[in-house]
């Protein structure tokens, strides 16, 4: 009778700590989960294809605040040091368009690329705008000669 009743008290404190467990989880997700309210991007993806190698490539990214009140971008990190980026750096009125620019440095970086930028603002939302393509490195043809000594 005592082993049942002590092992009944063991099972209700298991169910009580997984339902605070299951509880703070919860929370936690919501809390760090982040939505994109108020926040309307033509794109958030860009495809630069096959580009030359040299010169950079850039993209502007542009959303429109659908929110009641001014929006500020807080920070556009990118996610590597061949990336960098820019954007609106006054706040973005209602119903008014702000922007992020992307650029990623091609030269000496042949090959398929994707990288992404992190863009926060003032609300708690963020989002990630990504870039990608293929640089090629085009290099002269060898000169053709057939003559002979």
């Amino acid at each position: 009778m005592v082993q049942t009743l002590l092992y009944t008290q063991k099972i209700n404190t298991m169910k009580k700590t997984l339902t605070l467990l299951a509880a703070v989880l919860a929370f936690v997700t919501t809390s760090f989960a982040q939505t994109e309210d108020g926040i309307k991007w033509e794109k958030k993806s860009h495809d630069f294809g096959s580009i030359k190698m040299g010169p950079k490539a850039e993209v502007t990214f542009r959303f429109t605040n659908t929110t009641k009140a001014p929006l500020v971008i807080t920070a556009a990190n990118p996610s590597c040091g061949c990336t960098a980026s820019d954007y609106t750096k006054t706040p973005i009125m209602p119903g008014k368009v702000g922007e992020v620019t992307a650029s990623y440095g091609t030269d000496g970086r042949p090959g398929f690329f994707q990288k992404s930028i992190k863009v926060s603002f003032d609300n708690g939302t963020s989002t990630d705008l990504i870039i990608s393509g293929t640089v090629n490195s085009e290099t002269a043809p060898a000169p053709k000669n057939n003559e002979l000594k």
